[in-house]
């Protein structure tokens, strides 16, 4: 789909001096607008796990990598920027299913093609701060089951949501270089009013960027919450074993004693030498729990 930049955005199949096009991965070969650049960017179809950009004397292309903590699926864009013209490669057509609601919102200030890179990029992000809200909220939860005793699974969570934050604190880093280039734009590419709206979201996405940053830390104060849990449970249970083993220790040294095998032992030969020795060690144990219990050693 090609839209006019001179024209409101107006959608056109005819190719303009000054056009926002957002063209299918799939359908991508089929315009040689794109194969033209397939020598300069062998790769230009390629998958990558982070997001970068380009910078080329009469062109950027750009890769914007979002990763599944914001977006499930993964969402993958890429982009060919010229003073002419802004090409995005769409996959699984993510941008299509949005394209008419940021011209909506938009399409008297999408008047270059960097503006409407920039509106692309700012629509893109717009509920990012949400999804970081719900998110924190989610690792607070998470924190406070903890306490509840519901310790089963909760390594592999904590190690789900390490490693799910740290690649969106990466993702924020990355977003943030490309929007400092892209504010910093050293070719002429880019005009002057659209460098400012990039100076804009660069600061924006630094918010973003510090506050993943900090649910990543987070992240590992409720790990080491949960290792703190988990000795003290540990220390409880060792607690627990140490008082059944003190108390049954005379227990243990009576049955050691009577089984030497002496013949001058008077108790063998009385007959109530059993339960007399049955009786005593139960009112041995019960002494002993009652002073466990007074001292609250359990």
């Amino acid at each position: 789909m090609f839209y006019d930049i001179n024209n409101n955005l107006e959608n056109s199949e005819i190719l303009t001096d000054n056009f926002m096009a957002v063209i299918p991965l799939d359908l991508a070969t089929h315009y040689d607008i794109i194969n033209n650049y397939v020598p300069r960017i062998p790769m230009i179809f390629s998958d990558f796990h982070f997001s970068k950009i380009e910078i080329f004397s009469d062109f950027l292309y750009g890769y914007i990598n979002i990763p599944d903590i914001l977006m499930a699926p993964p969402c993958l864009i890429r982009f060919i920027y010229t003073p002419s013209y802004i090409i995005f490669i769409d996959k699984n057509n993510y941008l299509k299913d949005m394209v008419d609601d940021i011209i909506a919102a938009n399409c008297e200030k999408m008047i270059s093609p960097g503006a409407c890179l920039f509106y692309v990029l700012d629509f893109v992000m717009s509920k990012d701060l949400e999804k970081i809200n719900s998110l924190q909220q989610n690792l607070i939860q998470l924190e406070l089951s903890i306490f509840n005793d519901k310790m089963n699974t909760l390594i592999r969570d904590i190690t789900t949501y390490r490693s799910k934050t740290l690649r969106l604190h990466h993702y924020y880093v990355q977003i943030e270089g490309i929007c400092g280039c892209l504010a910093d734009d050293t070719k002429g590419l880019i005009d002057e009013d659209s460098k400012q709206l990039f100076s804009v979201l660069e600061k924006k996405v630094s918010l973003f960027s510090h506050e993943s940053e900090q649910i990543w830390e987070y992240t590992s104060q409720i790990r080491d919450v949960y290792q703190q849990q988990l000795d003290v449970h540990q220390n409880l249970i060792m607690k627990f074993l140490t008082v059944v083993t003190t108390i049954f220790m005379p227990l243990t040294l009576i049955t050691g004693w009577y089984g030497m095998n002496f013949e001058a032992m008077p108790e063998l030969k009385w007959a109530y030498g059993y339960p007399g020795l049955f009786a005593f060690s139960t009112l041995l144990v019960i002494v002993l729990c009652v002073v466990f219990k007074k001292k609250k050693w359990w």
